[in-house]
């Protein structure tokens, strides 16, 4: 009996979460029971060896990579995907986040016809986008034409149910993992000399691409309060970014801040479990948060976060005490709260506990389970 072909829609094969989850869920699913394959909608020129490591990843795990025959607008690549869907025999259509979920599920719709299933999967709250392009109207009426819809999260579920006027029972929450033995047994001395960071100075990071959702200009500003109080602290700020100009502004805001040499713009890292070895207190000052990969690999890492409350950021913590949740857009309870971290080496171990014990919750082979389960319901196997 021929496995079930499932193809997964990408934007990009980007430094996100969202092409690392999908990876991850691909790679927890019974190779012998789907064939899954991957489209990529768009091909980027920056970052090359970020996404080029990326890519060999899905390769390493025996997942063909497939991108549009040439670049063009999006409805241009939506024809090419509808025709490559064809040609492969997919069974199943798996969009991940907002523009898949919208374009190829658009490429999909000719093909419900010939038996094509469809599952879209809602990696964060979208109301910036929805709001900005107006497809809200066109998202509701293509959740009708879907057999599945997912959530990372219970609160992106309720979102969407409230967003797109249907049942909260329609959305299946497939959470997010972590590979916890990845992040944890690193030795800090080792992982700050590989990134030239001195071994007694207090680090405190933020990780995420650089954009307005993650809040690196709270950041910034919290760090310019704790500075007279912490004079040798370093302020990490991991992650690529949208677009080169927010790059030049969010720089530019901590020069303005007179911040100096206290800031370090890494652009995007690799070896993340390093990363977090590395680093005192990881801060997350989103504006909305869909999941937050980064909260997840700091727990596992027993790394002591201070995080804005909002979006699926308290449910991912949860209420075990591995990290201090303050209101967004708000520097100085960021501050605040990072303050008596910096200070107390023994309540950031407390945390870090905490944080190890609480990322046991984050399987993605009980998240592979759960995705298999929907499969086999929308395939009616």
């Amino acid at each position: 009996m021929r496995r079930p072909r499932i193809a997964h829609v990408l934007n990009t094969i980007g430094l996100g979460g969202v092409p690392e989850a999908a990876l991850h869920l691909i790679r927890a699913l019974p190779p012998e029971r789907y064939d899954c394959r991957v489209y990529v909608m768009k091909r980027s020129d920056d970052e090359e060896e970020g996404r080029g490591e990326r890519l060999a990843r899905f390769e390493e795990a025996g997942v063909p990579v497939c991108f549009p025959r040439s670049a063009g607008e999006k409805l241009a690549v939506a024809s090419d995907l509808c025709g490559w869907l064809v040609a492969e025999g997919i069974d199943l259509l798996h969009t991940h986040s907002y523009k898949p979920n919208l374009y190829a599920r658009l490429a999909g719709l000719p093909c419900r016809e010939g038996g094509l299933r469809i599952a879209a999967h809602y990696h964060n709250q979208y109301d910036n986008k929805w709001e900005k392009d107006g497809s809200l109207t066109l998202e509701r009426m293509l959740a009708r034409s879907s057999d599945a819809l997912l959530a990372v999260s219970g609160s992106v579920r309720d979102h969407v149910a409230e967003r797109l006027g249907i049942a909260r029972e329609r959305v299946d929450v497939i959470l997010n993992g972590v590979d916890a033995e990845r992040f944890a047994g690193q030795d800090p001395a080792r992982a700050r000399d590989g990134f030239g960071l001195p071994p007694d100075r207090p680090v405190v990071g933020i990780v995420g691409r650089i954009s307005p959702q993650k809040g690196q200009e709270d950041f910034l500003r919290a760090a310019r309060l704790l500075a007279p109080r912490f004079p040798d602290a370093l302020f990490l700020v991991v992650g690529s970014a949208d677009d080169e100009r927010l790059l030049a502004r969010t720089r530019g805001l901590a020069g303005e801040l007179g911040l100096g040499d206290a800031v370090r713009f890494t652009g995007h890292v690799t070896d993340m479990p390093a990363l977090y070895a590395a680093l005192d207190v990881l801060v997350a000052p989103s504006r909305w948060e869909g999941f937050g990969l980064m909260l997840v690999e700091a727990m596992a890492a027993g790394k002591p976060i201070v995080a804005s409350a909002v979006g699926a950021i308290p449910e991912v913590l949860g209420e075990g005490g591995a990290g201090v949740l303050v209101a967004p857009a708000d520097p100085a309870a960021i501050a605040g709260a990072v303050a008596p971290l910096l200070a107390d080496a023994g309540r950031r171990a407390a945390m870090g506990a905490a944080g190890r014990l609480r990322a046991r919750d984050f399987s993605w082979e009980a998240s592979g389970r759960r995705l298999a389960a929907v499969y086999d319901r929308v395939l009616g196997r």
